[in-house]
């Protein structure tokens, strides 16, 4: 869905009110996001700036607009 370089992220998929982020390692994480939209345009917005996605993503979860809902099982 989104086309971006990070040293801290591999992929992000966004599913009606959820976010599966794939860290660098091949760990998932699925967050819940209240404003999809918003975190959508923000998020591209911060691809087309080539500002860093990990700082955006790690701002976006400090400020509690992504909520952790399932981390990967460790094994």
């Amino acid at each position: 869905m989104f086309n971006f370089t990070s040293s801290a992220v591999d992929n992000i998929v966004m599913n009606d009110a959820e976010v599966t982020i794939t860290f660098r390692g091949g760990r998932d994480y699925t967050y819940s996001c209240a404003d999809t939209e918003g975190f959508q345009s923000d998020l591209q917005n911060v691809i087309e700036e080539q500002e860093s996605v990990g700082s955006f993503i790690n701002r976006a979860i400090r400020a509690e607009l992504l909520q952790l809902i399932q981390q990967p099982v460790a094994v």
